[in-house]
């Protein structure tokens, strides 16, 4: 059996995962350990003609690499898998942090394009949840994507280079929004979801929710409903009342107040109403029935892919 590494350089943490494949007809693996860095790569994104991965920023998460490497070099027979999303993809030197990485651990990172993120969201959730007709929808913290599935069946997709990171920096003052802002912010997301006018398409569907800030959320109810592990996410439902609940009590707590809910994530309060806002706009414009959460996406998609095409 060989042991996949992939490090996952998002852009509000990086993500180490070490999956064990199967060498067997079924073309199986199995997640043995996962880890987390909030490195929040894309700081300062958000600001107007800022598009620079910050040195602070890189330094971050080229301390987490290290950790995580110190971790997977005692794993037998590895083999180092990089990719990237929003912050690595829009920053104009990211090649400078490309080389930093190669150097570090022997692997290129692959930047993912905004169609293929939505492609491997797709192929994530539809590998692990019975779930036919949705919308998804993943905030991550420099874009999001949306797609729209049908019988299984990506139909539509489209990646916005705006997520709860950028967002936040933009609308949020130390995490929180005044009124003024909220509405601004509130008509900038009518404003994007205005050009997608096939979204029509997916009114009153399930929406499948992805992304940390959405993960957040789910914790939350979790804890407010008494479950022991919060994190057994996959597949759990919510109520379209039990979200909006949620965002509207949270739109009332300061930045360090939200750091005493059960269930938040400490690097999420101050980020989290950047990533819910345009999806309480979205799921209001759609009217929308129901929540569920995936914690497949991105990553277990293209490993789902590597492994049926026997790439790895």
């Amino acid at each position: 059996m060989k042991n996949l590494v992939v490090l996952d350089f998002g852009s509000n943490s990086v993500r180490l995962s070490i999956n064990k494949i199967k060498n067997d007809s079924d073309h199986r693996f199995t997640e043995v350990k996962r880890l987390k860095e909030t490195t929040r790569l894309a700081e300062g994104m958000g600001n107007i003609g800022q598009k620079k991965l910050s040195a602070g920023a890189i330094k971050r998460t080229i301390q987490a690499i290290k950790y995580f490497k110190r971790i997977y070099q005692t794993y037998p027979d590895y083999q180092v898998l990089s990719i990237a999303t929003a912050a690595v993809r829009e920053a104009s030197n990211s090649q400078e942090f490309i080389d930093e990485i190669l150097a570090l651990t022997g692997s290129r990172i692959r930047v993912l394009s905004g169609s293929d993120e939505a492609y491997y969201d797709y192929l994530g959730v539809v590998s692990t949840l019975p779930i036919r007709d949705f919308l998804l929808v993943d905030m991550g913290g420099g874009s999001v994507e949306i797609a729209i599935v049908s019988e299984r069946e990506l139909v539509r997709s489209v990646s916005l280079p705006y997520g709860a990171v950028s967002l936040s920096e933009q609308f949020c003052q130390n995490g929180s929004l005044t009124e003024e802002n909220l509405e601004s912010f509130k008509q900038f997301s009518s404003k994007l979801f205005d050009g997608l006018r096939w979204l029509n398409e997916a009114k009153g569907l399930p929406v499948v929710l992805l992304g940390g800030c959405n993960r957040t959320v789910a914790r939350i109810k979790r804890a407010q409903e008494g479950f022991f592990n919060l994190d057994a996410i996959h597949g759990y439902e919510l109520k379209i009342a039990d979200f909006k609940k949620i965002y509207y009590d949270l739109l009332e707590f300061s930045t360090k107040e939200r750091l005493n809910i059960k269930g938040m994530e400490g690097s999420r309060a101050d980020i989290i109403l950047g990533g819910m806002t345009p999806l309480d706009v979205l799921i209001e414009r759609l009217n929308s029935k129901k929540i569920i959460f995936s914690e497949s996406g991105v990553r277990e998609g293209l490993l789902y892919e590597m492994v049926s095409k026997n790439k790895i």
